[in-house]
C-alpha cells in the first residue's frame, strides 16, 4: 500500500487537490465579498499572480503534507488492535 505521502506524488491526485484548493480560495474569497482571483495551472498546479492567495494556497498544501505525514505515522506507529479500538 502506497503511503499518503507518495499518493501527495500521483498526478491524479495532485489534480484533485488543486481543484479542491482553487474552490477553496474562491469560495472564502467569495464569502469575503471580493472577486476571486484567476489561477493559472502550470505543471498540475495552480499559480496565483496575486501574493495573497498564493500564499494562502502554499500555506494549504504545506498542510496537506505534514497531514499526509501525521497519517502515515499514525498508521506504522499502530497496531491493528489499536485501530479497531478507536
Amino acid at each position: 500500500m502506497a503511503t499518503y505521502i507518495e499518493k501527495l506524488q500521483d498526478p491524479k491526485t495532485v489534480q484533485k487537490l488543486e481543484s479542491l484548493l482553487g474552490g477553496h480560495i474562491m469560495s472564502v474569497y467569495r464569502n469575503a465579498g471580493f472577486n476571486p482571483p484567476v489561477p493559472v495551472s502550470h505543471g498540475g498546479r495552480f499559480i496565483y499572480a496575486d501574493p495573497a492567495p498564493e500564499k494562502y494556497a502554499r500555506h494549504l498544501r504545506e498542510g496537506m503534507k505534514l497531514f499526509a505525514q501525521a497519517l502515515d505515522e499514525l498508521g506504522v506507529n499502530q497496531s491493528p488492535g489499536d485501530q479497531a479500538n478507536e
